[in-house]
């Protein structure tokens, strides 16, 4: 396997192979299984990322459009390569309006250029924070592998270059033995915090998720979230959620 930075190197061009692409798949959007149920904000989260001093590879998709048309789209991803312990993780993006232009969301495993799996859908009429579940569309990520996702708001499918593309990279790790142990005594308020504090990125916010999806008049939970989201830049997001937390 190449270096982190190859990786970063090559994020571009792979997303350029994206936007003169156009094969199509099936939407499959939804919750994480075994949610831990309608559970209590985990206070004071803090997200610990590896000190590795990699670069960063996640690719921030900004805004398009003037005024009221403005749209940001965002992988909720940090910097760096973010890591899960599920072998069917789920990933999170952000956008901040709905739009009429068609969604797209594509995994690459590293040095593969055909997409393990590509999602479509005809118009991207939902705003806020989303989700998709790989366990839906039966990917499995293996353990130790570097993987980029991309999403992409398609505005002219005859002119690619004019999409809105975001993308982040996730990795699959074995969990620590210290760490299974703190997982099995974490009770479902604390998982998240368990999560964030061993850099396990996209763990902890898919727990946090499953508490808001069965608990969405929970403001404190919201509140979390959109803290988590801060830690890594993720300042549109964070944002959005807090204006919910208001209304």
């Amino acid at each position: 396997m190449k270096t982190k930075i190859s990786l970063q190197r090559k994020l571009l061009w792979i997303v350029g192979v994206l936007l003169l692409s156009g094969s199509a798949g099936g939407a499959a959007f939804g919750a994480d299984k075994n949610q831990p149920g309608a559970a209590g904000p985990s206070a004071g989260i803090k997200f610990r990322p590896p000190t590795t001093g990699a670069p960063a590879v996640r690719v921030t998709g900004g805004s398009r459009g003037t005024g009221d048309a403005e749209i940001t789209l965002d992988v909720l991803a940090p910097d760096d390569i973010g890591v899960t312990t599920r072998e069917q993780p789920s990933l999170f993006w952000f956008q901040s309006k709905p739009a009429d232009a068609k969604f797209e969301l594509t995994l690459l495993q590293e040095n593969k250029v055909k997409p393990i799996v590509q999602v479509t859908v005809a118009r991207s009429s939902n705003a806020g924070v989303q989700r998709i579940k790989l366990a839906e569309s039966g990917v499995k990520l293996s353990p130790g592998v570097e993987y980029q996702w991309v999403v992409a708001l398609i505005t002219d499918p005859e002119n690619r270059s004019t999409d809105l593309v975001a993308s982040g990279v996730i990795k699959r790790v074995e969990p620590s033995v210290e760490l299974k142990e703190k997982i099995a005594q974490a009770t479902p308020a604390s998982l998240a915090t368990v999560y964030a504090e061993a850099g396990i990125w996209y763990d902890a916010l898919s727990v946090l998720s499953d508490q808001i999806d069965s608990n969405p008049a929970n403001k404190a939970l919201r509140e979390t979230r959109a803290d988590l989201l801060r830690q890594v830049g993720l300042k549109a997001g964070a944002d959005y959620e807090s204006k919910q937390i208001n209304k």
